[in-house]
């Protein structure tokens, strides 16, 4: 007779615990990778995505990052990135997760995508979005760079950044007079040259007569002139005799001094010596022909030098020096100075630059 088998009985309770058991290893590691992710700084919604991605490792071996924790919770997510996304810094701005695809996509490493961020220029990030430029950190390096002259700068590169950059927004890879910016407004920094031109009718505010080291009939804006005052009285108690031989020019006055020069000399000669009307600095009542009264050429006077020496102090710059005729478009005029005021001439003087330059860098 044989011998019933008996049946093994497992409690209820016991298949829970089982079941416990085999939920509790399933689930072990990826709620283990989980909270590591997440004492990274990420959420546990972000976390839970990190693991779910497959880039635990490298997240785990990275600081937490910002633009990460953005991108991937957003459309823009790349995996192939995801390096970058690391070294990325995180701007806040609308288009920022927008901007660093689109960016990577065209070429740009992260370091040109950070410092076009920094830069935190609308269309700037809009230029870079349609062209790639290898060396675009080269031009971010310079605080005078200006986003509107990017396509000139990169026509016109020299093998210099900065040389480039000054030039082009000087305006010296256009033809002279060539789409000039028109002045309508006075203020005594105004900077007039072959590429900004004055309107034709302006005319500058309390132009006033010289009565010290002048003779009748030249005038100045009032503060030109009382800058001139006491340039005068001080050159006076130092042994110094000065002179005026022209100041402010209306522009139908330059008109027929252009056009007399014209006439006798040519062409060739006016576009070196002469400027053409509404290009000439004496339309803006700033700008004054001196002479010595003890000697001329003016050049070679005692008068001349003690101006070179000490007309910053009162505001007046030499404007168109020897050998800088490829900067300001002038031959040298010994003569010609003009009111910046003092700030602005002390610092043209301390740095040695033209007032193309300064503009170009500074303004």
């Amino acid at each position: 007779m044989q011998k019933r088998k008996k049946k093994i009985k497992i409690k209820k309770s016991g298949i829970i615990i089982i079941i416990l058991i085999v939920l509790v290893l399933f689930l072990y590691n990826p709620i283990k990778s989980i909270f590591q992710i997440s004492n990274k700084g990420y959420d546990l919604s972000t976390s839970y995505k990190i693991y779910k991605d497959g880039i635990k490792d490298i997240v785990l071996k990275n600081d937490y990052s910002k633009t990460l924790d953005y991108v991937i919770n957003s459309d823009y997510y790349d995996e192939k990135e995801i390096d970058n996304y690391f070294k990325i810094k995180y701007f806040e701005y609308d288009e920022f997760l927008k901007n660093i695809n689109i960016w990577l996509s065209l070429g740009y490493k992260y370091t040109d995508i950070n410092s076009i961020n920094e830069k935190n220029d609308n269309e700037l990030n809009e230029f870079v979005s349609k062209k790639y430029v290898s060396d675009i950190v080269s031009y971010l390096d310079y605080d005078f760079f200006k986003v509107n002259n990017f396509d000139r700068y990169l026509n016109y590169f020299n093998g210099d950044y900065k040389d480039t950059i000054v030039k082009v927004n000087i305006g010296l890879d256009k033809k002279f007079f060539e789409d000039p910016n028109v002045i309508k407004d006075y203020s005594i920094d105004m900077i007039i040259n072959k590429y900004n031109k004055l309107d034709n009718d302006f005319v500058p505010p309390n132009l006033t007569e010289l009565d010290n080291c002048s003779e009748k009939g030249e005038y100045l804006t009032k503060e030109a002139k009382e800058a001139y005052d006491s340039l005068c009285f001080d050159s006076k108690k130092a042994g110094f005799s000065f002179g005026v031989t022209s100041s402010y020019r209306s522009y139908d006055e330059q008109l027929k001094i252009y056009n007399s020069y014209l006439k006798s000399n040519g062409q060739d000669y006016v576009d070196k010596y002469v400027a053409t009307p509404g290009f000439s600095e004496h339309q803006t009542g700033l700008a004054l022909d001196i002479k010595s009264l003890k000697g001329s050429p003016f050049k070679y006077t005692n008068e001349y030098k003690w101006m070179i020496e000490n007309s910053y102090k009162y505001g007046f710059i030499l404007r168109y020096p020897e050998n800088l005729e490829s900067i300001t478009g002038y031959n040298p005029e010994a003569w010609h100075f003009r009111y910046v005021g003092k700030e602005i001439a002390s610092f043209l003087k301390e740095n040695n630059l033209t007032y193309e330059e300064y503009y170009a860098m500074y303004k």
